[in-house]
């Protein structure tokens, strides 16, 4: 078999062999520890992704929870407002009211005054008219006596 482009003999056994214990060598040093490395970082991975998810799920409740707590505090708000609107329309009634019976009041007290100096000034005037008339009867009795 000298002439043939491929020879078998004891080196193929050889280098079968030697690629044999090549593989396993290149499998116990190589590929097992690659392959533990690649497992544990897929599980980290997984790890770090549900974790990621657990974060996600629990800031989605906070948003909630904050949202639900400016909701309130938004209705609360409003609440005191309206309160206090309320509160300033019944002071401004009160004073309206107070301001409008004070003027009632001043009212009513300027017209009594404005009689009592009517009646004043009638009996002046009735006292002045029968001093007037008795004049007058003197002067034509006066003049008639």
């Amino acid at each position: 078999m000298e002439g043939s482009i491929v020879a078998i003999d004891w080196t193929l056994i050889v280098q079968a062999v030697n690629f044999l214990i090549f593989m396993v060598l290149i499998n116990k040093f190589l590929f097992q520890p690659l392959l533990r490395l690649m497992e544990s970082r897929e599980k980290e991975l997984e790890s770090i992704y549900s974790e990621a998810e657990a974060l996600k799920a629990k800031a989605e409740q906070l948003l909630k929870e904050v949202e639900e707590l400016l909701a309130k505090a938004k209705e609360e708000a409003k609440k005191v407002i309206d309160a206090a609107v309320k509160e300033a329309r019944e002071e401004r009634e009160r004073i309206i009211s107070q301001a409008q019976e004070e003027a009632s009041a001043k009212i009513e007290k300027a017209k009594e005054e404005i009689w009592q100096t009517f009646e004043a000034e009638k009996s002046k005037l009735e006292a002045e008219a029968e001093r007037l008339a008795e004049e007058i009867v003197k002067k034509i009795l006066g003049k008639v006596a």
